[in-house]
């Protein structure tokens, strides 16, 4: 027994040992793991930014769990993950929370939620929160600026068209040029969110991996789209039912730049002018069908019930020029997505995406009320047409608007370059909209953007004057992200402005056979023998079946025998009474402003390029147009047609890849017979200062306006220098009489209606 004992230490001195080692081993490893995560954390940083495709996606996979998200799954569906459990949550009101990945690390920023819940949330368009403040460092993050809810069509047991719209600009475009090009190198994943990518099914547990076309599954999508039912309880969010679908654009936004002929969707270099139209971003949510019935099932639903929507990024590297990934190239130039990323790269889940999590989803927008009969289309406020609109019509159906007008306007502005502040835009928005009430449009839809430059005033209150079933308000205090002129080295990107014509179209499109979208110094005038826009549209309908109506622009000159010199101090760069009565300074005259009482159309009723308007005024046109036709419209031009975005496959008859405007579908207004646009864009008082020497012929344009003899004949070539009648007097501006004698009294008699009701 003795003898044993010194083995019996020698094996317990191994043991020991062999535990010693063990431990070394373990925390040895565990700091090799540690400063290994920390490098590769920061090549994913590095190969973000410098975007080497294959090692930026397989430094991103290959650092990622393959499980597809933290929650339990128990039943599933083709695109569609589903949870039936019971998750308890953080708070009352869910915060909106942007979630990014800044250097590798995960960041995120809450924003507060105005949410109007129960049931004042359905008499109200609640826009989604306004994020100037875009969360910089994750150029993946969409910058959301409107949220659209299609709603449930309640006679259909499938509601394939029920969806949440989501209306994003594009950030890149915020700053560009020569100073910018860090800037824009750092947002080029902003381009990434217009291209689409495949995703291909790879086993039972739904996990998906990008993949070429000829293999996909889920095809021309972008965004993981998660909604989730919560049950308020002892102020809790429960959650009872959550899905995750993926995201569906209206039209190929890859497809429409090449049939655009352009060699890629963004520049490296430059201004990026000719990408103009990728300013705003939509894409679609659908609403998945068992969270569709579960919303209508009233039985289960409790009013404490709420539904969010979370948004994440499936994020690739952007695909630069002549990376097509469409099937209209040739397959041997397609954009191969093994060859360029790697394969086997799965799609991550939601907790490692850059999203938006928690916006908030009114239920009652989208389940809406099934009180209407089945021939009642008309809804009875624009507020819940804007929401119907999406949902499913009768075949054959009148929509409830024949002619809808948008417009974005503040009580306040600055011009372009931010030299002038005009404040005249309250006055300007009553008579617009009075204007073209008279003139046949249905209804007009104010995206009001005051609060943008100060709290002081806004817009409701013109507003209010209107009865609500021809005027719909919208608070929309989304700031301009530069506000330059276009010409200047850094051009101007009117982001809020952008975002509300996105808007509007989606929001009102679906219930107006036509519509427009105008500043409030546009007049689209009827003319000949037509009173009413209607009248015209009807016609074009009927005879013609074009979509497009266009309408040259030049700008009008306020009439000379229509304006009051004025001495008021609070005006500036205006001279006083000394100072004009001064024999020292020869020249120099008092400021103008319109006459009191006047109304804009008549002051600015002077079109110094007499009709029909030269072709080459057509660049900054304007448009009426069919918004079932225009899928996407940019201030002047319709950038996307149902024509254009049609895809080779599914064209009939010779297909061509040039995108060109076709005269069957768009035209310009005859301006003698039809209808003409005059644009009386505000003069400020200090414009007539030096008209003594300006308004002269042959020297620099004046900007007052002088009248011509309506027999005077107009030349295009000269009209700069202006001209000259009888013995020699000087004018530059004809006089549209129909607007003089018919529809300046007209204007000024439904004006007087406001003022006294």
């Amino acid at each position: 027994m003795s003898s044993n004992m010194p083995r019996a230490r020698q094996a317990a001195t191994t043991r020991k040992r062999i535990g010693e080692m063990a431990a070394i081993f373990i925390v040895g490893y565990t700091l090799i793991f540690i400063i290994v995560s920390t490098q590769q954390t920061k090549h994913l940083h590095d190969t973000f930014l410098s975007f080497s495709s294959h090692d930026f996606l397989a430094s991103l996979y290959s650092s990622q769990s393959s499980s597809l998200s933290s929650f339990h799954l128990i039943t599933k569906e083709q695109g569609v993950e589903r949870n039936s459990g019971s998750i308890a949550s953080r708070s009352l009101l869910q915060p909106l929370t942007a979630h990014l990945y800044i250097d590798g690390i995960h960041t995120s920023f809450a924003y507060p939620q105005d949410i109007v819940s129960g049931e004042n949330s359905w008499n109200e368009i609640r826009p989604f929160p306004v994020i100037d403040d875009y969360p910089e460092g994750d150029a993946y993050l969409p910058w959301i600026h409107d949220v659209i809810i299609s709603p449930i069509d309640n006679k259909s047991i499938s509601s394939s068209s029920s969806k949440i719209i989501i209306l994003a600009q594009n950030r890149r475009r915020c700053h560009t040029g020569k100073y910018h090009e860090d800037t824009m190198k750092r947002l080029e994943p902003q381009i990434a969110l217009f291209q689409p990518i495949s995703l291909k099914k790879v086993n039972p547990n739904s996990n998906y991996v990008l993949s070429n076309n000829d293999e996909a599954t889920i095809r021309e999508t972008r965004f993981q789209c998660r909604f989730k039912i919560y049950q308020i309880d002892n102020n809790l969010h429960k959650m009872i039912h959550q899905e995750i679908v993926f995201s569906t654009y209206p039209f190929n936004y890859e497809y429409i730049t090449w049939r655009k002929i352009m060699d890629g969707m963004f520049e490296t270099t430059g201004k990026g002018m000719a990408q103009f139209w990728l300013s705003s971003l939509e894409f679609h949510c659908p609403i998945p069908i068992d969270i569709q019935n579960k919303l209508k099932d009233t039985t289960t639903l409790a009013k404490s019930t709420q539904l969010y929507l979370d948004v994440a990024t499936i994020r690739t590297p952007v695909r630069r020029k002549d990376e097509w990934f469409i099937e209209e190239v040739d397959k041997g130039r397609m954009f191969d997505v093994y060859t360029s990323w790697g394969s086997d790269l799965l799609v991550l889940d939601f907790e490692n995406s850059t999203r938006w999590e928690n916006i908030y989803i009114p239920i009652r927008q989208i389940v809406g009320e099934d009180t209407e009969s089945e021939t009642d289309t008309v809804p009875t406020t624009a507020t819940t047409a804007a929401k119907e609109g999406h949902s499913k019509m009768k075949i054959n159906s009148t929509k409830p608007y024949k002619l809808v007008a948008c417009t974005w306007t503040s009580a306040s502005h600055n011009r372009r370059g931010d030299t002038v502040t005009l404040y005249d835009g309250k006055e300007r928005l009553r008579e617009w909209i009075a204007f073209n009430l008279l003139v046949g449009f249905d209804h007009i839809v104010v995206y009001d953007n005051s609060r943008a430059n100060t709290n002081a005033t806004t817009l409701k209150d013109v507003t209010d004057l209107f009865d609500p079933k021809f005027v719909t308000y919208i608070d929309w205090p989304c700031k301009v992200c530069n506000n330059n002129r276009p010409a200047h080295d850094d051009p101007g990107e009117r982001s809020s402005q952008y975002a509300a014509e996105a808007s509007c179209r989606a929001r009102f499109g679906p219930v107006t056979d036509w519509m427009a979208f105008l500043d409030t110094d546009e007049y689209l005038v009827p003319m000949g023998n037509y009173t009413s826009w209607k009248e015209i549209l009807d016609r074009i309908d009927a005879v013609e079946q074009r979509k497009v109506l266009k309408f040259r622009s030049t700008r009008a000159r306020p009439r000379i025998d229509l304006l009051d010199p004025t001495f008021d101090p609070s005006y500036s760069n205006c001279p006083n009474e000394t100072e004009v009565a001064d024999i020292k300074t020869p020249g120099i005259l008092s400021c103008l402003i319109p006459r009191r009482n006047e109304t804009f159309l008549n002051v600015y009723n002077c079109e110094y390029i007499k009709s029909p308007k030269p072709e080459r005024f057509q660049r900054a046109m304007k448009q009426l147009y069919r918004p079932d036709f225009v899928q996407s419209h940019f201030v002047h031009y319709s950038t996307v047609t149902t024509e254009l975005s049609t895809r080779k496959y599914n064209h009939s008859g010779t297909f061509k890849r040039a995108g060109t405007n076709n005269p069957k579908n768009e035209r310009f207004v005859d301006e003698i017979n039809e209808g003409v646009m005059i644009h009386a864009k505000s003069m400020t008082p200090n414009d007539g200062v030096s008209r003594a020497t300006r308004c002269v012929y042959k020297k620099t344009m004046c900007n007052i306006g002088i009248e011509c003899p309506d027999d005077l004949p107009f030349d295009d070539k000269t009209h700069r220098d202006g001209f000259l009648y009888g013995n020699g007097t000087y004018c530059n501006c004809w006089i549209n009489r129909k607007v003089e004698t018919y529809w300046v009294p007209k204007l000024e008699t439904e004006l007087r209606k406001i003022s006294t009701a």
